[in-house]
């Protein structure tokens, strides 16, 4: 797992997050399925990129992700994404 604190930007929203993603961003372009994640933000924020579907997520290593959202719960604070390649 790797996890950390990142800078999350869509349109209208451009702060940080924490996040978790499932594996090791190093294999991510040897990866057969994309890598999944969640972060963890206001409950307003979240539901605010879950209507987006989309944002980019760097990571604190530096590393520029585009990140596509999968679900979201009402009222939760935390989002599912999976990073693209």
């Amino acid at each position: 797992m790797t996890a950390g604190t990142g800078e999350l930007r869509f349109q209208g929203f451009d702060g940080t997050v924490d996040y978790e993603i499932t594996g090791q961003m190093k294999t991510l372009a040897s990866a057969y399925s994309p890598l999944r994640g969640l972060l963890r933000t206001t409950p307003e924020t979240a539901e605010a990129l879950f209507r987006a579907g989309d944002a980019a997520l760097k990571l604190d290593d530096g590393r520029d992700c585009r990140i596509k959202v999968l679900a979201y719960s009402a009222g939760s604070d935390t989002a599912y994404f999976e990073i693209r390649v």
